[in-house]
């Protein structure tokens, strides 16, 4: 069975590279594992919480939203902001800041849509006028 190893890549640079016993992280369609013999996979992640076990025991980190590749055992994850830590309390502000702007981009998405579902009407109605 292939080993797994997981990269995690910020813009920055590498967070972390470490040989992985399993993943667990989260797609639009929910929890999914990562384990030694998985078939390969592409997933977006949404910003969230991965959790792995490596040679020092559990790790966590807190990602604004991301590519997973899994491929022939390396599973990279490609995100633009990400905190890692060991204790999952510790993470708590962290993951609630990315919460926070899951939140405000979502809000942000739904009032342009508004305003040009507003715009449309307004059209459609002065073109009824005329």
């Amino acid at each position: 069975m292939t080993p797994l190893s997981l990269v995690l890549r910020t813009p920055s640079g590498v967070l972390l590279d470490t040989p992985i016993s399993r993943l667990q992280a989260e797609d639009i369609d929910g929890w999914f594992g990562v384990a030694p013999g998985r078939a390969d996979l592409i997933a977006v992640l949404p910003p969230g919480l991965l959790v792995f076990s490596d040679p020092v025991g559990e790790g966590f980190v807190a990602l604004a939203g991301g590519v997973l590749d899994l491929d022939a055992g390396r599973c990279r994850v490609m995100t633009h902001r990400a905190a890692l830590s060991r204790d999952l309390d510790s993470l708590a502000a962290d993951l609630e800041q990315v919460l926070r702007q899951r939140r405000a981009k979502h809000d942000a998405r739904t009032s342009a849509l508004n305003d040009l579902i507003r715009e449309a009407l307004q059209r459609l109605a002065r073109e009824e006028r005329a």
